[in-house]
């Protein structure tokens, strides 16, 4: 009788508080993590797919946003398009910066998309969300003429290792060509 009375004292000498893991305990709240050792929690991710073709979906998104990246920023950096003299310098950094908007805004819908997708948002949500905020720097420094050659180089690698977590999720992507008239011709 006295036991449930135990718990509800006010003081806090027989309070446990809560505890962090040890570093070698295993993390027993997520699943798969992905390339940034980021993934959602359980609680906030479905326990059931709550949108229709979530999966297709995020793969068409994802593609997308890796085709835009490689057609319009990578192979263009690589070609020495942005670099000082080069033929239609200007136009190549600004077609950069509007696709590096465009493509932040497939990874938007991507995980939007993964969210509604148990499996996806386990492993993806994480590595979307550190993808994201990378194509966001660099849209924003393409614009003001300030990327440098690591950056670019950086987005790069992140979305090669965002398709490897995709793709162990069961929901690997193609780069996939945006229709000219998102990015301007």
């Amino acid at each position: 009788m006295l036991l449930p009375l135990a718990g509800c004292g006010g003081g806090t000498k027989n309070r446990q508080e809560a505890q962090p893991p040890a570093a070698a305990a295993p993390n027993t709240t997520t699943t798969a993590p992905g390339a940034y050792g980021q993934t959602a929690t359980p609680a906030t991710c479905p326990t059931k797919s709550t949108r229709k073709f979530a999966k297709t979906r995020f793969i068409t998104n994802a593609g997308l946003a890796a085709g835009t990246f490689k057609r319009y920023i990578y192979t263009p950096f690589k070609s020495g398009a942005f670099s000082a003299g080069a033929p239609k310098r200007k136009r190549s950094i600004v077609k950069a910066g509007v696709a590096a908007v465009f493509a932040f805004d497939q990874l938007r819908r991507a995980k939007t998309n993964a969210q509604a997708d148990p499996t996806l948002c386990k492993v993806l949500i994480g590595p979307i969300d550190k993808l994201s905020a990378s194509m966001h720097d660099l849209a924003g420094k393409l614009k003001g003429g300030t990327a440098d050659p690591g950056e670019i180089d950086g987005v790069g690698g992140g979305i090669e290792a965002f398709r490897k977590d995709a793709g162990g999720a069961g929901a690997g992507f193609q780069d996939k060509t945006p229709p000219a008239s998102a990015v301007g011709g």
